[in-house]
């Protein structure tokens, strides 16, 4: 009879695992022969018009807005190289905002929302490692939208490591280690948390689980050229062009 109950528990904790946020996100960077920028290319949205990125400027409340100091505008610099990986370069705009905790987000796939607080906190690369995160947000924008319609927290959870998985590859082709990012997920997750700034927590798996993905995708994905195939070559095909579920 205990050895049943044995049974029964691992296939339970081993049905688990396979559903859990990490393993569905993992599946996400199965990809065969593929480089950096092709992987990118593939999975990247076309930018919305002029227009509509006109409107949302404009829908933005001026309330909380500052003016970047000379400082700020030179750490600032640092993400230019991050936009233009993703190819937002020109499309995405940047607004520096007073929000009294550490935040970084991209608003409405058009503006990367940063606070003074955050880029006080953050050198120049672990700021183009959360560059490079919520710029990760766009390749899985609506799936995100219709999680935060319906609460679902562990699909949001499995969403956010994705995009912690962009910023992986997003850095290895820019040069950086994933050890930029990790330092940077966990300096905004403790400074927030001293400050009560805890809100958005149940959208991310444990700080600890997110530093082991982190470092996971870093090590699948390591031998991803950072170029471009030469013209004519096999492009590489990706066994995950959805993310699952």
């Amino acid at each position: 009879m205990m050895l049943m109950v044995l049974s029964a528990l691992t296939a339970t904790a081993g049905e688990k695992g396979s559903r859990s946020p990490a393993t569905r996100a993992l599946a996400f960077f199965e990809a065969d022969g593929a480089t950096i920028p092709e992987f990118l290319a593939r999975h990247r949205p076309a930018p919305l018009s002029p227009a509509l990125r006109a409107q949302v400027v404009a829908s933005l409340p001026r309330t909380g807005e500052g003016q970047a100091t000379a400082a700020e505008r030179a750490k600032l610099a640092a993400i230019e190289p991050v936009l233009d990986l993703h190819g937002r370069k020109g499309t995405v705009e940047i607004k520096v905002i007073e929000v009294g905790q550490a935040f970084v987000g991209l608003h409405a796939r058009t503006v990367l929302l940063l606070s003074r607080d955050a880029l006080a906190l953050l050198t120049p690369e672990e700021l183009q490692a959360v560059t490079a995160h919520e710029l990760g947000h766009e390749y899985v924008w609506n799936e995100y939208q219709a999680a935060m319609t319906s609460a679902d927290y562990r699909r949001m959870q499995q969403l956010e490591l994705v995009c912690d998985g962009i910023a992986v590859i997003a850095l290895r082709a820019l040069g950086l280690d994933a050890a930029c990012l990790i330092a940077a997920v966990t300096k905004m997750t403790r400074y927030n948390e001293r400050r009560g700034a805890v809100a958005s927590a149940r959208s991310y798996v444990p700080l600890g689980e997110r530093r082991w993905f982190i470092d996971t995708v870093s090590a699948r994905t390591s031998g991803w050229p950072s170029s471009l195939s030469p013209p004519g070559s096999p492009s590489g095909t990706s066994r995950a062009s959805r993310i699952p579920r």
